[in-house]
């Protein structure tokens, strides 16, 4: 059943038809019987026939309108014209009605879309006046940047020109840029004040070179005084140390030759320590020899007792102990005459070593006395040798005052040639000075300039003959060379 609702409507119809035309069969054959054509038969057909043509005819038509309803609502889509409600079509049709469904849905959807567009066109516009103001005050304020551009502009042409007295207008500039012109002011202030105390300046330096050049011409007055006092010293100074050397040459050949008689006494010293010592050793061999003799006397004793004993048992044994008892007495005597020789020799050393112990104590006190004599001739040396030493070291002070002063003969023909270099500096700077008062002439400063005057005059009248006052320069003695470090007098120039 669910399935015939489904169909079309001029289908539905045509169903129908066909199921009445089936039972009208129905009953004609079980009325009439087969074989029998009835003209009711004939007429059913036409009548099933001629149905079936009205009802596809009717269903053509009634899609027919549901089509052109459909293509009036497309067309109005097409018109833009989405606010109008689509008729659904009552045509029963499936298809149609899916066809006027999906109409409907594109419908909705340009509808949807068409009122965001105008949401959208309605921001658009909002955005576009905002815009527009917001350019208007872009403008105004360009505007009054442009002029407050100028304005520094101006400023800044008038300050390259040299005019330090213009100020620039505050109220040219917005409020947040007040802090430019206040700056640039202040800044022209402090320039303006800078270039018053240079110019200022400048006129004091002007008026102070004729001072340096005073100054400079004295000292170069007195360098040259110093100039010919150094080189009196230096002549001086190479006479006293032609005799220092002399002095020290000789003191030089009195220390060799005391240098000479301590090696000389260092080597007689030497002799008798080992003439000492040599007789020390005579001293020991003859306490040897002393002793050797000693056991050649005891042996000479034991020799004669034996051979006393021998004879005595030989003169027992008679006739058969004579020979043995000539033997034993042979033997004794040569053990007496043993023992006699060895206490002539005992006695012979005895005395030796007598006179070997006066040689020692004699040799030593020869080698006290040269050992006096050597820590004399050492002193003698050593007081030499200071004697060189000193006279070598003021030699060589000497020389390095005299290095010292001719260095010093130099250094002051350099300040004298300083000196006048300086004063050409002087007289470069006073141009330069003059220079510099012109340029800054070119500024208009307006300010009240003041000149730096100096203090007092250090200048002093250089005297004809100036006294030589006592003073000494202090040398620093370094690793390599000689440092001078002058003591100033007063009121001289340094």
């Amino acid at each position: 059943m669910s399935g015939f609702n489904r169909l079309p409507l001029g289908w539905r119809l045509i169903v129908v038809l066909g199921l009445l035309a089936g039972l009208g069969q129905l009953g004609w054959a079980a009325f009439g019987g087969p074989g029998l054509v009835s003209p009711f038969s004939m007429a059913g057909m036409a009548t099933l026939v001629a149905t079936l043509i009205i009802g596809l005819v009717a269903w053509s038509e009634a899609t027919r309108r549901a089509l052109d309803g459909l293509s009036r609502s497309v067309d109005a889509l097409g018109a833009g014209q989405y606010d109008q409600p689509l008729k659904s079509p009552d045509t029963g049709d499936q298809q149609v009605q899916a066809l006027a469904k999906g109409l409907d849905g594109v419908q909705r959807k340009l509808a949807t879309e068409q009122a965001a567009r105008v949401a959208e066109d309605a921001v658009r516009a909002t955005a576009e006046a905002e815009q527009r103001r917001h350019l208007v005050e872009v403008e105004t304020y360009a505007r009054t940047q442009l002029t407050a551009v100028n304005t520094l502009g101006q400023g800044v042409e008038k300050l390259a020109e040299g005019d330090l007295i213009s100020r620039l207008r505050e109220d040219a500039f917005p409020l947040e840029a007040r802090k430019i012109p206040t700056d640039f002011n202040a800044a022209v202030d402090n320039l303006q004040q800078t270039l018053a105390g240079v110019l200022g300046a400048a006129r004091s330096i002007r008026a102070g070179c004729g001072d340096i050049s005073a100054a400079a011409e004295d000292l170069a007055q007195r360098t040259e005084r110093q100039a010919t006092g150094v080189e009196r010293t230096a002549a001086a100074l190479d006479q006293i140390t032609a005799t220092v050397k002399k002095s020290s040459d000789h003191a030089e050949q009195a220390r060799g030759v005391t240098q000479s008689a301590k090696s000389n006494a260092e080597k007689s010293g030497l002799v008798v320590r080992e003439a000492v010592e040599a007789m020390g050793g005579i001293e020991k061999s003859s306490q040897s020899i002393t002793q050797i003799i000693g056991v050649i006397d005891e042996i000479a004793f034991q020799t004669n007792l034996l051979a006393l004993n021998a004879g005595v048992e030989a003169a027992r044994a008679g006739d058969a102990g004579r020979g043995f008892a000539v033997v034993a007495q042979e033997v004794r005597a040569l053990a007496q005459r043993s023992a006699d020789a060895a206490k002539e020799i005992k006695g012979l050393i005895r005395a030796s070593s007598e006179q070997v112990g006066k040689g020692v104590k004699l040799v030593g006190e020869t080698g006290q006395t040269l050992d006096q004599i050597l820590g004399q001739v050492i002193e003698i040396n050593d007081l030499v040798g200071e004697i060189a030493a000193s006279s070598k070291e003021q030699a060589s002070g000497l020389a390095e005052v005299n290095a010292a002063v001719n260095q010093m003969g130099q250094v002051i023909h350099q300040n004298g040639a300083m000196v006048e270099q300086s004063a050409a500096a002087t007289s470069a700077l006073a141009a330069e000075v003059e220079e510099l008062e012109r340029l800054l002439g070119g500024y208009q400063i307006g300010a009240q300039i003041h000149e730096y005057r100096p203090r007092q005059d250090h200048r002093r009248e250089v005297p004809v003959a100036p006294r030589r006052e006592a003073f000494r320069d202090r040398y620093v003695q370094g690793a390599t060379a000689l440092k001078i470090e002058p003591r100033s007098r007063p009121g001289e120039w340094r």
